[in-house]
């Protein structure tokens, strides 16, 4: 079949010198980005390999993001309906996908990249806009198994001539921002992609509105990279000119030209000598030169490139304190900008799994069953502890204490759990397990031991209907009574010997409160009030008495 043979390949074109010129300038800056705007992205990525190569931060932070998104565990499912089990043909399809995936053996040698390495390649488009990668494909008894992809050149890539879009009817040049290929390098022979199925994957990762060729992310960074380079260059012409010992001679005023001319003499080759030889009466001073970047950030060649460090880690990872060199914070803004730079990578995960799910994995199941249904799905499980706790603690007010109705399913895809099986063996942690107060959690160490045997308190709202009066009592109210009285319960139990004394409930007046009055936490209740709606009930501290 077609998909065996190789389409793209390599050409002297590939392996030519930039035409960028080697001194940049803004003026040459606006014009290749104008030219890439237009559509050359082969002289646009130039400009792109250029300053990752001389942009340790721009690299650093493009293999971060790479790297990080390659190791997230990637989990292949089968297709089912909703609330149903998968078919048998649906296992079959999910179990073949997720063998070829994980067990090819690309050449890496050839240049050939296998599962990880084709994620990492397809992330390029997260700065560049777009990465195109060929997909090669064997037969082993009888299955087509991708081997492995290879990168397309950007001098195959790139879109059709404005001619032939004007020339040529819409059935036949399809859209024209459509990106395309040129297979031969030829400018003027684009193919689309759909000449060659099931042989690309055709990663586009949109940062803005617009043409394909304006997406690219480091468009926005081209400007402040030269001004970067340029601060590098004038603070090493600085260190050149200041940063060597400056030598200073007096002689007399009436000394005789010769014997200025040799003083000049020695001073000059002092530069490249060690020694000199100097008239009698000649004063020579060694001057320390001053130290380039003395100001810090201040100094206006390390604030060229400081803004343009900022402005990249701003980019790519969305905040600056996990990439700022001596960067100190608090512990929670630490934490918020870790989870905004995992909603990012939550987004380039997201780019990469949308490429597998909607051109890999269709290619895998139609050239080897020769239908497209019951296709299987990549996810993706990103561990974040904390967003996962908020859930759990809403669910929780929710769910638990204020009893509203919920299918056990849509919280097993919440939390992302698979349901348990008919005969699997259920975990059972057992009937009397304390749980965290949604608010105001006491340390073990700061509170008294008692305090971790609270029991939930929908264990005591089994009362009857009686001393619930709803309409004259909100549920908002309510449940903004109940955060307070776990607050102001843990902290006085925080603060309270209960080897000497006891907190006594008092002021139940309805049949559910009542049998209450008197008793003590834990043995009596382990909730503090209200217990429902309107209730006014109170506890309070008193000493124990002897018995």
């Amino acid at each position: 079949m077609g998909v065996q043979k190789r389409i793209i390949r390599p050409h002297a074109r590939d392996q030519q010198l930039s035409p960028i010129p080697v001194d940049f300038d803004p003026d040459t800056i606006g014009w290749i980005l104008d030219e890439g705007g237009r559509g050359n992205l082969m002289l646009q990525n130039e400009l792109f390999n250029t300053m990752e190569d001389s942009w340790e931060r721009l690299r650093s932070n493009l293999n971060k993001i790479k790297k990080a998104v390659c190791k997230l565990p990637f989990n292949l499912q089968p297709w089912t309906e909703k609330g149903r089990e998968p078919s048998a043909a649906a296992l079959e399809k999910a179990a073949f996908v997720e063998h070829v995936l994980h067990n090819q053996k690309a050449a890496t040698w050839e240049g050939q990249h296998n599962f990880q390495a084709t994620l990492y390649e397809l992330l390029d488009a997260v700065a560049r806009g777009v990465s195109v990668l060929e997909i090669d494909w064997s037969l082993e008894d009888g299955k087509y198994i991708p081997t492995g992809t290879r990168r397309v050149p950007w001098t195959c890539l790139g879109f059709a001539p404005q001619s032939q879009v004007s020339s040529l009817s819409p059935q036949l040049s399809g859209n024209p921002n459509g990106l395309r290929l040129f297979p031969d390098r030829d400018p003027n022979n684009p193919k689309q992609f759909e000449k060659y199925p099931h042989k690309f994957l055709v990663g586009v990762y949109r940062a803005k509105s617009g043409h394909i060729a304006e997406t690219a992310q480091l468009r926005a960074l081209a400007h402040l990279w030269l001004g970067r380079m340029l601060g590098w260059e004038w603070m090493t012409h600085k260190a050149e000119l200041f940063g060597l010992p400056i030598r200073w001679a007096t002689y007399d005023p009436t000394a005789p030209q010769t014997q200025i001319d040799q003083i000049s003499d020695m001073l000059r080759n002092m530069g490249t000598a060690a020694w000199g030889a100097f008239p009698q009466g000649t004063d020579l001073q060694i001057v320390n030169g001053s130290t380039p970047g003395v100001a810090g950030k201040s100094e206006p060649t390390e604030r060229l490139m400081s803004i343009a460090d900022r402005a990249c880690d701003l980019l790519f990872l969305g905040q600056t304190l996990t990439s700022e060199e001596g960067s100190s914070g608090s512990y929670a803004l630490g934490n918020v900008h870790r989870e905004v730079e995992l909603d990012l990578y939550e987004n380039y995960a997201a780019y990469v799994i949308d490429v597998v799910n909607n051109q890999l994995i269709p290619s895998i199941i139609e050239l080897n069953w020769g239908n497209s249904e019951e296709l299987p799905f990549l996810e993706v499980e990103l561990n974040r502890p904390a967003k996962d706790k908020q859930l759990v603690e809403r669910d929780q007010l929710l769910f638990q204490e204020m009893g509203l109705p919920v299918s056990k399913q849509w919280l097993y895809d919440r939390h992302k759990v698979p349901a348990p099986g008919p005969s699997e063996d259920i975990f059972n942690p057992g009937t009397q397990v304390s749980r965290p107060a949604p608010v105001g959690t006491l340390s073990s160490s700061s509170a008294p031991a008692a305090a971790t045997q609270i029991r939930p308190s929908s264990s005591v709202l089994r009362h009857s209907d009686a001393c619930v009066h709803a309409a004259s009592e909100s549920t908002d109210s309510l449940n903004a009574r109940r955060l307070q009285a776990y607050t102001d319960f843990f902290e006085l139990l925080a603060n309270t010997d209960l080897t000497t004394h006891e907190i006594v409930w008092s002021g139940g007046d309805c049949e559910t409160c009542a049998p209450l009055n008197g008793t003590t936490f834990p043995s009596g209740w382990g909730a503090p009030p209200p217990l429902h709606y309107n209730c006014d009930c109170s506890i309070s501290v008193q000493p124990k008495t002897a018995n």
